[in-house]
């Protein structure tokens, strides 16, 4: 099937990225296809890299003809070039730059000073994520809809209006721009989208369900799904592995595709080269549970393989100890190397207490796609605020929390501190210094600070040397708390209402769960007295320890375990792979505990198939019976996708009484 539009579902370790090299060889090296009237895109620099690498072996093209190969890249990279090509088609007086993700912010902060715009009000970030969100969409200021007049809605349209402006005044286009910028040219000139159905004969899409609306349109005015072209396109994906909605994805894509492109044949790719038996029959059975979907079950010719592990243990802390045991074991007495072993969570907040059993027992680990748990920023500046409240004459840490989260204490300001403790006129801390320009008068004169700096800086001080007086009277977890509130932390993490800022207050919540975990510990056994007397240390206590956990980590060798989200798990694979914190409320998460809310719990389901379907001989999945939330324990119900793998494929393992001796502290 070469000619018209084809769509493959192919199922999990089906062999798909190799079907599509074979296609684009076929065409070519049988059909007589020229290699430049061919163009394949997909979503990542390293899928796009190994595609073409295998077409050009499979051809053993010669470059020496200058004539080349099929154009395959990402969709940025295709559509960059495209409107490099037809720059005279573009609102732009010379070429045009590419904005990051940062540089994107820089202009967002500039357009709301132009429109006087408060970030305490609105943050940078949820302008950002609104304008992201608008372009994966393809939608124009004018084209939003606003909902009930909300003020967030109308402000944000404002920003995004001018936003567009000011970003081609400057010759620039951002990541969404890039996608409906090419689209638009495609939509509104005949003669461009002509040439480009000519030059492009035979389109390939890979992970077609990861598609957004834009790059969906950009795909379909190329193929010409409406007015004219050729309808040859070709597009590989799977439905039940879509699990990006939270960036844009739209699974409609993929379901709609023989609607949208009249007379499509469809090739369903059923058989898994990964995994045993038992694991993708189980995967296969909890799938189905899911309506927004094709009809296909994967099979294999593999080995019926061991049964699923479901281990069901006391709390958290039982869980990471039960994971890194069995690891040990497999270690041990198997033929596994730690390279052959991953654990997938829902958030990378849960890596922490994995982190700690496995540096204890000298197990090198990776985290893939985040960071080691104390070197995430946000842990970073709260341990920075203790560290200052601890001892103020800490200016790494001082400088690091001055204006965190932002309080208008900008660079300017902090250079004139510098300088005047560099000078030798006064105090040679920064914190005295502070205390200094706190006190206003000829003080302030003296630095050079007008009067709202001083203002701001006499807050800020004023801030910390409450804290500071309160800490000796607070247990650790209560001076937590209080930092994050006074600061205002959390609260502007959650004003920004992103992926990433909701990540990072999971972040912060594990790190209140490690407080709460390193008093109880502490305290095991003392009298009430004994307690009141030993809080004042805590904090000591604790930066010691932290301190000392960086320093014993080192670096990583290559041979390590893995450890990933579930979202970050997908295209990769893993002789055993172990699943943990499967709990109703954390996996599926808490955006799916309404029941009504089918198409968020569909995606967790989603989700799991995924995770299950990385393990190619051994599975494990844990859930804990309770678990510290903002250091606060809560009961868990199991994960409901235990109830939808049928029984005969998974071996239960109730631990969760021994957990639960651990988990009580005896003070």
């Amino acid at each position: 099937m070469t000619e018209g539009p084809l769509i493959v579902l192919a199922g999990a370790g089906s062999g798909k990225t190799r079907m599509v090299t074979a296609r684009i060889a076929y065409l070519i090296g049988y059909l007589g296809v020229a290699p430049w009237q061919i163009l394949a895109v997909t979503f990542t620099n390293k899928a796009a890299g190994e595609m073409k690498e295998r077409v050009e072996k499979a051809l053993a093209l010669d470059h020496s003809t200058g004539y080349g190969g099929p154009e395959i890249g990402t969709f940025h990279s295709v559509c960059v070039r495209m409107l490099r090509r037809e720059m005279d088609r573009l609102p732009f007086k010379k070429s045009f730059t590419i904005y990051d993700d940062s540089d994107q912010l820089a202009l967002i902060k500039s357009v709301m000073a132009k429109l006087n715009l408060n970030d305490k009000t609105f943050s940078p970030q949820s302008f950002q994520s609104f304008i992201n969100k608008a372009k994966c969409e393809a939608l124009e200021p004018d084209q939003i809809e606003i909902s009930d007049h909300s003020p967030f809605q109308l402000q944000a349209r404002r920003v995004y209006t001018q936003y567009q402006k000011d970003l081609f005044e400057s010759n620039a286009v951002d990541f969404g721009e890039i996608l409906c910028m090419a689209y638009r040219l495609l939509r509104d000139h005949d003669d461009v989208r002509a040439k480009y159905q000519r030059r492009y004969r035979y389109i390939h899409v890979d992970e077609y369900q990861d598609t957004n609306r834009a790059q969906y349109l950009f795909l379909a005015t190329l193929a010409g799904s409406e007015i004219g072209g050729h309808h040859n396109i070709c597009v590989v994906g799977d439905e039940d592995q879509s699990i990006y909605k939270w960036r844009g994805a739209d699974i409609r894509n993929i379901l709609d595709f023989e609607k949208d492109f009249g007379g499509a044949s469809v090739v369903k790719l059923e058989q898994n080269y990964r995994s045993t038996k038992t694991i993708i029959t189980a995967a296969s059975h909890l799938i189905r549970h899911n309506r927004q979907r094709k009809e296909k079950f994967l099979w294999t010719d593999n080995e019926e393989g061991d049964p699923i592990i479901h281990y069901q243990v006391g709390d958290d802390r039982f869980e990471a100890e039960t994971v890194v045991r069995e690891i040990k074991n497999l270690l041990s007495h198997h033929n596994y190397s730690l390279n052959d072993f991953a654990i997938f969570y829902r958030t990378h907040a849960q890596s922490r207490q994995l982190e700690d059993l496995l540096r204890r027992d000298r197990l090198n680990y990776k985290i893939v796609g985040g960071l080691r748990f104390y070197e995430r920023k946000e842990i970073k500046d709260i341990l920075c605020y203790l560290k200052v409240l601890q001892n103020s004459s800490d200016g790494v840490s001082l400088r690091r929390i001055i204006n965190v989260p932002a309080r208008g204490i900008g660079k300017t300001t902090l250079d004139k501190l510098d300088d005047y403790t560099a000078s030798g006129k006064g105090p040679s801390l920064l914190w005295e210094v502070l205390q200094m320009a706190a006190s206003g008068g000829s003080a302030a004169t003296e630095l050079g600070l007008n009067s709202r700096t001083q203002k701001k800086l006499a807050e800020f001080v004023g801030m910390i040397q409450k804290l500071s007086d309160q800490q000796p009277h607070l247990m650790l977890s209560e001076l937590y708390h209080r930092v994050l509130d006074q600061t205002g932390y959390v609260m502007e993490l959650k004003k920004e209402a992103s992926v990433e800022a909701t990540a990072r207050v999971d972040n912060l919540e594990e790190l209140d769960n490690l407080i709460q975990e390193f008093e109880e510990e502490t305290l095991r056994g003392l009298s009430a007295t004994e307690v009141d007397s030993r809080k004042s240390g805590l904090l000591n206590e604790f930066l010691e320890r932290t301190a000392l956990v960086n320093e014993v980590e080192g670096e990583v060798d290559a041979t390590s375990v893995k450890m990933m989200t579930l979202h970050s798990s997908k295209g990769l694979e893993f002789p055993v792979v172990f699943m943990v914190g499967m709990e109703e409320g954390l996996f599926p998460s808490t955006r799916s505990e309404d029941p009504d809310e089918d198409e968020e719990v569909e995606e967790e389901r989603r989700l799991c198939y995924v995770g299950m379907t990385r393990a190619r001989e051994k599975l494990y999945f844990s859930n804990a019976v309770c678990r510290r939330i903002w250091g606060t324990i809560h009961y868990q119900d199991p994960a409901r996708f235990f109830k939808e793998i049928p029984e005969q494929y998974m071996k239960y393992v109730d631990l969760s009484q021994a957990g639960f001796a651990r988990s009580r502290p005896q003070w």
